[in-house]
């Protein structure tokens, strides 16, 4: 066994902590892990803001989550949170850490873990000094390919190919959220068309403007497509502004696994690029979505789901950074346009549970 290398471990850790959506793109990932490696003990670190929208994934045996709350309390209760999950991962034994995240914090969970092999991604393919951390790296040839396939490549390392990955089965809500959704979405009449206008409050300036979202909204349901709007934390307002000016229903508050279960259930999802989005097209929903300043390769739904991207592309400079990138990207894409997308995909229908291979 001297030669013996990652590829022969029977332990994994996956450090990916935030946000949700990447935290659901990275699920192919750890799917096709479970996969590939069936007997193996598979564990996760994540944020606790974020391990609600993970709960239906039985892929993996034990999820560690880290406390951000405690991060930012001060250095004490700092310390003593990371002095809490390193005995905590380390009681596990992990051989292998997967640290897909590449950001320092990240890195040091990485390294703390105390795992053999720690895979991440070469130097220009992260930041603050994130490799530094790691000791197996993997170099991609495009730095803004599909995140979901970003996330498959360190599996590579490993000898595991993205062949096969289970990139639709891998978003299944708990039975519970089902029922409450489903419950819901038969008393409101089944409606068609899923909205979500927020972001998170760092990105509110990529929002599409309220009004147009009133205006596309009216001119949908006046033809007969019955709209919900669904929001987040600090979004009720807006949602709520949006829904009476259209006369679309404002959903209730949900969990992240309810949000999630809800989504699956309409046949047609329109809305900024946030963890909505992922949430409805990896179950099969047809999805409209605003691409603002990262390449619509970056963000877009995998096939066979139907999918529009909306971007005032004149704003658009390729190559810039995203930090860079115009505001007008998003908030010049006209209603017309919009209208058009969703008029497209909502006669498309979701994909069947048969067409996604379970």
């Amino acid at each position: 066994m001297a030669n013996a290398g990652p590829e022969t471990a029977s332990s994994f850790l996956v450090v990916r902590l935030g946000a949700i959506g990447d935290c659901l793109r990275a699920l192919p990932a750890v799917g096709q892990l479970r996969r590939r490696r069936p007997e193996a003990k598979i564990g996760w670190v994540v944020e606790d803001w974020v391990q609600g929208a993970l709960t239906g994934c039985t892929a993996v045996d034990r999820f560690h989550t880290l406390n951000r709350g405690e991060l930012r309390s001060g250095p004490r209760r700092a310390l003593a949170e990371i002095t809490r999950l390193t005995a905590e991962l380390r009681a596990e034994g992990y051989e292998v850490a997967l640290d897909l995240h590449g950001r320092l914090k990240s890195g040091v969970v990485t390294r703390l873990s105390g795992a053999r092999w720690r895979i991440g991604y070469a130097r220009k393919d992260t930041s603050e000094g994130n490799h530094l951390f790691t000791n197996l790296h993997v170099s991609l040839e495009d730095t803004w390919e599909s995140r979901v396939l970003r996330f498959l490549r360190p599996l590579e390392l490993i000898g595991i190919g993205a062949d096969g990955a289970p990139i639709h089965e891998s978003l299944t809500p708990e039975a519970a959220d089902l029922d409450t959704a489903r419950d819901w979405y038969e008393a409101a009449g089944r409606p068609r068309l899923a909205v979500y206008p927020g972001t998170s409050a760092g990105r509110a300036g990529q929002r599409w403007p309220s009004n147009k979202w009133i205006a596309l909204l009216a001119h949908l349901i006046g033809e007969g497509a019955r709209a919900v709007v669904l929001w987040g934390p600090e979004e009720q307002r807006l949602a709520a502004e949006i829904a009476d000016g259209s006369g679309a229903e404002l959903a209730p508050p949900t969990t992240l696994g309810q949000m999630t279960a809800m989504l699956g259930l309409f046949e047609c999802y329109v809305g900024a690029d946030t963890a909505a989005l992922h949430m409805s097209w990896m179950q099969g929903v047809p999805c409209v979505f605003f691409s603002g300043p990262k390449p619509v390769r970056t963000i877009a739904p995998l096939e066979p789901v139907p999918w529009r991207a909306l971007c005032a592309s004149r704003y658009f400079v390729e190559g810039r950074r995203p930090g860079r990138q115009s505001q007008k990207t998003v908030t010049e894409v006209s209603v017309e346009e919009a209208l058009a997308a969703v008029r497209e995909l909502l006669g498309t229908g979701r994909l069947e549970k048969d067409e996604q291979g379970r």
